[in-house]
């Protein structure tokens, strides 16, 4: 008798990168030719890897920009996440990978330059820090705001309110 799992997993990406496309395909085996602009949509699917059977709840959201908010059902119980981009678009949200409790050194499993390799991979930014002795956690946030504003003016993409 094989091994039952539950499993959520949410997808996450900006708007329009193909999420619920892959999520539709992956449930549904069919491709959706129109876009459709997601607010949440959730889909399940058993799937079975060797002896053991998972029961897979997709949470599809809609694309995180800077209007979105990102509500519970994105954090509570979820066991893993898939971050989508679209390879037609330079269009991504940038990261700050942060190495937490710094002052731990002692009980360390992982290295600095293994979290910065990640972060490279990631097209991040990589620091280290230590909320309880305050290492860079105001740094942390300057980097991200630094990192954001980049971004949108690579883009030229003025996000602002006009009146006409």
């Amino acid at each position: 008798m094989p091994l039952v799992r539950y499993r959520k997993v949410v997808i996450l990406g900006y708007r329009s990168v193909g999420k619920t496309s892959l999520a539709h395909q992956f449930v549904e085996g069919e491709f959706l030719e129109g876009y459709d602009p997601t607010v949440e949509n959730t889909y399940s699917k058993i799937l079975t890897l060797g002896k053991d059977e998972f029961h897979l709840h997709l949470v599809d959201t809609a694309g995180q920009d800077e209007y979105s908010i990102l509500p519970y059902s994105l954090i509570i119980g979820v066991h893993g996440y898939v971050l989508v981009y679209s390879v037609t678009s330079l269009h991504r949200v940038p990261v700050v990978l942060v190495g937490n409790k710094a002052d731990l050194s002692p009980n360390r499993e992982v290295k600095a330059v293994d979290g910065k390799k990640l972060a490279e991979s990631w097209g991040a930014t990589f620091m280290e820090s230590s909320a309880r002795e305050n290492q860079l956690t105001q740094g942390i946030f300057t980097k991200v705001i630094q990192e954001i504003a980049r971004v949108e003016n690579s883009y030229g993409q003025e996000r602002r309110c006009r009146l006409m």
